[in-house]
């Protein structure tokens, strides 16, 4: 198979987990790549750090200190740029956006694979990878409209809607909150209902069982999130 194949072959893969995820999931389970399914994962991971990246530039220094209370701002008469200090805080936070995609990526396949090796079949942790790298493709589409709506939001949405966002008083539960609200979006609730079917056909589990599994894990990726700034 020539190299135009088998990118035909992997697009065909990802628009088959949108629109027939049964059937897909099975037959990436015949082949599973876990090179493909990486490159999915990269492939969201670069979108969402580009995104991050812009918005990140539309908001005013001091804004961004305040997401990261550990960097001190060089004082008037330092040799640093501030506009210097801007891009690298820019830079530091869509790294850790990309560095998210795939902490989220291997820690919720982890978790599923541990609790689902015990309550159904005994599969590979490779093949549970794949799947939910491939589960993750409306994630992909939730990146892309966020890359363009970060070259059209203005500066004075993006701070109204961080105001918006300060859902508690209490910092850990308005952290929790953030949390929660940053992985249960309509796009992670289409990815987790695809991982549903995916470990339904990879552990031969039962739909109830492979929704307590999912739940599971990522009531844990909220929790383990207030330990780790990137997931």
């Amino acid at each position: 198979m020539n190299r135009k194949s088998q990118k035909l072959s992997f697009i065909r893969e990802i628009v088959g987990c949108l629109i027939s995820p049964r059937s897909s999931f099975k037959s990436v389970l015949e082949k599973p790549s876990l090179l493909k399914a990486t490159t999915l994962i990269l492939l969201i991971a670069l979108v969402a750090a580009l995104a991050t990246f812009n918005y990140r530039g539309k908001l005013p220094v001091t804004y961004l200190l305040q997401q990261r209370p550990g960097v001190l701002f060089p004082r008037q008469g330092a040799s640093v740029n501030p506009e210097q200090f801007r891009h690298a805080l820019m830079f530091i936070d869509a790294m850790i956006g990309l560095v998210g995609v795939f902490a989220t990526w291997l820690i919720s396949s982890a978790l599923i694979h541990g609790f689902s090796s015990r309550l159904g079949e005994k599969r590979t942790f490779r093949s549970m990878l794949t799947l939910s790298g491939y589960a993750s493709t409306p994630l992909l589409i939730q990146q892309i409209l966020r890359l363009v709506d970060s070259f059209m939001v203005s500066q004075e949405e993006l701070l109204q809607l961080a105001t918006n966002f300060q859902l508690s008083a209490d910092p850990l539960l308005n952290t929790l909150a953030k949390a929660a609200v940053n992985i249960f979006t309509i796009f992670r609730l289409w990815s987790i209902i695809l991982l549903i079917i995916a470990i339904h056909e990879n552990y031969r589990m039962s739909t109830i069982r492979s929704i307590i599994v999912v739940v599971l894990s990522f009531i844990i990726i909220v929790f383990v999130s207030l330990v780790l700034p990137f997931t």
